[in-house]
Parts: structure tokens; C-alpha cells; sequence
């Protein structure tokens, strides 16, 4: 099986109840910053938006990777070895989220886990994947728990702000593949 470029897969209730719980804490008791910025526009860089980068060595500790069905490893080649980054979006009403692709490092693919245990419509923080000019909506994909998305690197997509009535963060995992590692997340932050 393999993975065809400029696609975007989704995958509902991946994971059993034991690791959503596992995954859900593991986020919520890990070192959260302001300055966190999953794209290395400089443009963007005055944003102040809030998250947790992780290491190998926390990404190992959190334990997805080795939960994910064999048949989505094989499908990107999701491993350890292939990962180049790590971190964790806290989503807020007050965050201010700017089109951006993932492939600065030579990525091939993105990964987004949805970890929060309850997620409601109404509270917004959905991704929008975007056509090439950055300005229209191709595809939109709603935050639903347990919910991994997997995409070709290079589409543009960009995080809703939470909406005022959620009651916490929007947690979403981020990770890319395939392409340099970037030793500036290897430093343990949980």
C-alpha cells in the first residue's frame, strides 16, 4: 500500500479508550510555552501562540507511534527514525493562526492527532486545508477526538481559533516526516 502525494487521509477512532486517556494526559501534563510556532515563516514569527515541543525521547515516553496501527506506519513510514518534529498546539479562542505548510525541513508528511477526550461542534478549532493560493478553502476537517489526519507536507492549512464557549484547550499533536531532522526539538520539554 502506499500514499499518494498531495492527498489528505483521515482516520476516525484509531486509537483504543486506554491510550486516547493515556495520549489526553500525557499532553495536559506536558511543559507548555508561549512562542510555540509550527511554521517557520518569518512573517508570522511575531505571533505568540502557546504549546509543547517534544523529543524523541518524549515522543517515545507518549507511546503513539508504537500504538498507531501497523497499517498506517507502512502506508507513510512512520517511525522514529523518519520523524523530524514533534510538538503539541494548545489551541485558544484568542490564538491567531496563519496559512502555512509543513515542508521547511524537507518534510514529506504531516501527522495531527486530535487529543482531547470530549471535543464538541461548537467549539470550533477545525483545520482548513487550503488550495495553493492560500486564500481558498480545499478541504475542512473538524477536530473530532481521536481523530488522526495525515497529509502531504506542502498543502497549506491553518488552525480555527477555538470558539468562546470551549471550555479548554484544543489539543492537536503535530508531527512531520521524512524529511531533516531539526535537532532544535530534540530537547526534552515534558
Amino acid at each position: 500500500m502506499t500514499a499518494e502525494k498531495n492527498k489528505i487521509y483521515v482516520y476516525d477512532d484509531v486509537f483504543n479508550s486506554h491510550y486516547t486517556q493515556k495520549f489526553y494526559e500525557f499532553v495536559n501534563n506536558s511543559y507548555f510555552r508561549i512562542g510555540t510556532n509550527d511554521s517557520s515563516c518569518k512573517d508570522y514569527e511575531q505571533r505568540k501562540n502557546f504549546g509543547s515541543v517534544f523529543s524523541r525521547e518524549d515522543l517515545k515516553k507518549l507511546g503513539l507511534l508504537d500504538a498507531l496501527p501497523k497499517k498506517i506506519k507502512n502506508k507513510f513510514d512512520l517511525s522514529y527514525q523518519t520523524v523530524t518534529r514533534t510538538l503539541v498546539n494548545a489551541i485558544t479562542a484568542y490564538g491567531l493562526y496563519h496559512p502555512h505548510d509543513d515542508s521547511g525541513n524537507k518534510d514529506v508528511w504531516s501527522f495531527l492527532y486530535y487529543a482531547n477526550m470530549k471535543w464538541d461542534l461548537e467549539w470550533g478549532a477545525d483545520t482548513l486545508f487550503l488550495n495553493d493560493d492560500r486564500k481558498s478553502v480545499r478541504q475542512h476537517v473538524q477536530s473530532l477526538p481521536n481523530r488522526v489526519v495525515i497529509f502531504d507536507a506542502t498543502i497549506p492549512h491553518l488552525i480555527r481559533p477555538s470558539t468562546m464557549h470551549a471550555p479548554t484547550f484544543r489539543y492537536s499533536i503535530n508531527m512531520t516526516f521524512g524529511g531533516n531532522f531539526n535537532p532544535v526539538f530534540e530537547k526534552p520539554h515534558v
